[in-house]
């Protein structure tokens, strides 16, 4: 079955005779971009070797300082497996496609035409918030009988004004509106974390708000890691179909990014990062150790990043129930019908209107 296989040590990565090996530097020393101005390999591939096959590998995530070339890249664009660069702080950086495994004219042009129609795009942008809403609320209820009372009503209390946003969703005329609903919602969410962590975790990682451009603090930092995987594992499953990543709905599509990702994330950020973030903080595997302060900021370090990166490929191959289908089906996979569900809308509004998960345990 194939997998991401996600590469943390610094060296050079070649393909030969349909197996890919990673050749490690003996030193995983590595410079901050920022620090780095002479632009010069890393460096020499003089470690141990690790091989693996090409046909596990769905997609290479690279977190260390890996040296590829021309040669590997047509390699790996034969195999159809995608790249996702991450930079010394482990923000998201740029991706390397092969050419697009799934064409359709006929998608593209719904796709367009679906966006240009302001009603027709404000019908999908308000299944993307409503989605989001509804599972950042089973999010939160599973923890309301949880909690000792003067806690469970508060958040009770949030669950309800949340609540009373998403039910603003219908009366919203446009896009801005809309989106305005959608950010007091995350507000009155993020100001519930503390209650959602539990003291104990709460002293440790303190929130006030949500920070992004850099993060404040370390849970602001492991909300922007989470987020930034969550925009490419929807990235991955968007280039397995005929949809156009850069023609979005609820986010404005714009210049050098893949807008259409960062819609189909806000459905799924409250099943995958938060709830990943929650039962690490709360089980101790990420400490205030993992974190470092740089450039006025504060960023997970690579220790951390291992540590999520290893819990979000189990959530990822986690299955549940999926009522309609009837079966057994992987989150990751859930992402995956997302997209599918989103074409056949564009093909066929009328007959197969698109419904954003609403994901029930």
């Amino acid at each position: 079955m194939k997998r991401p296989f996600y590469l943390f040590s610094n060296g050079r990565l070649r393909g030969k005779h349909n197996t890919l090996a990673l050749e490690k530097a003996s030193s995983d020393c590595r410079i901050p971009d920022d620090e780095d101005t002479e632009g010069l390999p890393s460096q020499p591939a003089d470690g141990q070797k690790y091989p693996f096959a090409v046909e596990s590998v769905e997609s290479l995530y690279l977190f260390g300082e890996i040296d590829i070339n021309t040669k590997l890249v047509t390699f790996l664009a034969q195999q159809g497996i995608p790249i996702f660069f991450f930079d010394y702080y482990g923000n998201y950086t740029a991706s390397l496609y092969p050419r697009q495994p799934v064409i359709s004219g006929r998608v593209r042009m719904a796709q367009a035409q679906h966006y240009l129609s302001p009603k027709k795009r404000l019908v999908l942008a308000k299944e993307f918030v409503d989605a989001a809403l509804f599972n950042i609320l089973r999010v939160m209820r599973y923890y309301v009988p949880r909690l000792p009372e003067p806690e469970s009503l508060a958040l009770q209390e949030s669950c309800e004004q949340i609540e009373a946003e998403r039910c603003r969703i219908s009366a919203c005329s446009d896009i801005p509106t809309l989106m305005s609903a959608e950010g007091r919602a995350r507000d009155c969410y993020y100001q519930s974390w503390p209650l959602l962590l539990g003291e104990a975790v709460a002293q440790k990682f303190p929130f006030d708000k949500r920070e992004r451009r850099p993060p404040s603090n370390a849970l602001n930092a492991l909300i922007s890691f989470g987020n930034s995987l969550c925009y490419s594992i929807a990235l991955r499953q968007i280039y397995r179909t005929a949809l156009d990543p850069t023609v979005s709905f609820l986010h404005e599509p714009g210049d050098r990014r893949f807008s259409l990702s960062l819609d189909l994330a806000e459905i799924f950020k409250p099943l995958l990062i938060d709830r990943a973030i929650f039962k690490l903080l709360k089980n101790g595997e990420i400490q205030p150790k993992h974190f470092e302060q740089r450039m006025g900021g504060c960023f997970l370090k690579e220790e951390g990043r291992k540590i999520f990166m290893a819990h979000l490929d189990q959530r990822l191959q986690k299955t549940v129930l999926h009522r309609q289908l009837n079966r057994h089906i992987s989150y990751e996979r859930l992402v995956r019908l997302e997209c599918h569900k989103l074409v056949r809308h564009l093909c066929d509004p009328k007959h197969d209107p698109y419904q954003g998960l609403h994901m029930w345990w």
